[in-house]
């Protein structure tokens, strides 16, 4: 399930530089589930596809994407009361949604489809991404021309120009990355592979280093505004976070179940991750995990703010 909220934070597939319009925060993940809260306590939960949801995005707190299992993408102008489902192109899983305001987004999936969007998802545009490996996750900057995707095989492709021309960044020593975020304007980008390593670019995508690397894979990255503070999640609990000084420390979640999404929202003050069996945990200013109950089982594959 992909949780987002439109608050103010970059999630596990990428977003940034969104405003804090209010508190809608909703999930997409396994059976076309759906989850939202206005509150951040109590949560709604529906299914709204017939097919998995993977992803889930928005740019204000009534306009939001979900994508998933077939090509699916579906857009809500009322804030998740209804959807409809736009014609992405493919019949493929669609593992990543990417939207900033002003209607440019990415969509992309297995068999290394990408489409772009300048118009909200009226129309989507592929692109040859040059690879067939599945594409995992994707950020667009809010406010710049920057849009990063990657995926299976340290595939890291990488867009100055609003997704028009996509060239492949080199990451030496890369496993297959799983996540991606960016900060508000596109400077700071941050990446996690499923060898459990953290990568950093402080140059708009064109170079990369490890920054660390955790025990277990990792599956999500989420990155606040400022391109500091951030979290990654992974297998069997694992939980990093970066403080303002640009250091990583290992936290308990408390959980041992694999983790597959991660989302830091409020400011850099709140940190949620999710994960298997409908296992959605916060944090307030990086104290104790504490797991909000959710009327779903259904497993997590991501998070963001809408």
């Amino acid at each position: 399930m992909a949780f987002i909220g439109c608050g103010g934070s970059s999630g596990s597939d990428g977003g940034g530089g969104k405003t804090n319009n209010g508190n809608w925060n909703a999930g997409a993940g396994a059976l076309g589930t759906l989850a939202q809260t206005r509150d951040g306590a109590s949560w709604n939960v529906q299914a709204v596809a017939p097919g998995d949801l993977y992803s889930v995005v928005c740019v204000d707190n009534l306009e939001g994407w979900v994508a998933g299992a077939g090509g699916a993408v579906g857009h809500t102008l009322d804030g998740g009361t209804t959807w409809t489902w736009q014609k992405s192109g493919f019949t493929t899983d669609l593992r990543t949604v990417r939207f900033a305001a002003g209607g440019f987004g990415v969509v992309a999936g297995d068999g290394g489809a990408l489409a772009v969007s300048y118009d909200g998802g009226g129309h989507f545009a592929p692109v040859s991404s040059t690879v067939t490996t599945s594409l995992r996750g994707a950020a667009v900057a809010e406010g710049g021309a920057l849009a990063v995707v990657v995926g299976d095989g340290g595939v890291l492709l990488r867009s100055g120009d609003f997704g028009r021309t996509w060239a492949r960044v080199p990451v030496d020593g890369a496993g297959d990355f799983t996540g991606v975020a960016v900060d508000a304007l596109g400077k700071r980008v941050f990446a996690v592979d499923g060898a459990g390593s953290v990568w950093s670019s402080g140059d708009q995508s064109v170079t990369y280093s490890r920054e660390t690397v955790a025990a277990a894979p990792l599956a999500a990255i989420a990155l606040a505004d400022d391109g500091t503070r951030a979290i990654a999640a992974g297998a069997r609990g694992t939980v990093l976070a970066r403080d303002g000084s640009g250091a990583w420390s290992a936290l308990d979640s408390g959980v041992a179940t694999d983790l597959r999404a991660a989302l830091v929202t409020d400011g850099g003050h709140r940190s949620l991750v999710a994960g298997d069996g409908g296992t959605l945990l916060s944090s307030d200013d990086g104290g104790a995990w504490r797991r909000i109950p959710l009327a779903t089982t259904a497993t997590l594959y991501g998070l963001d703010d809408l």
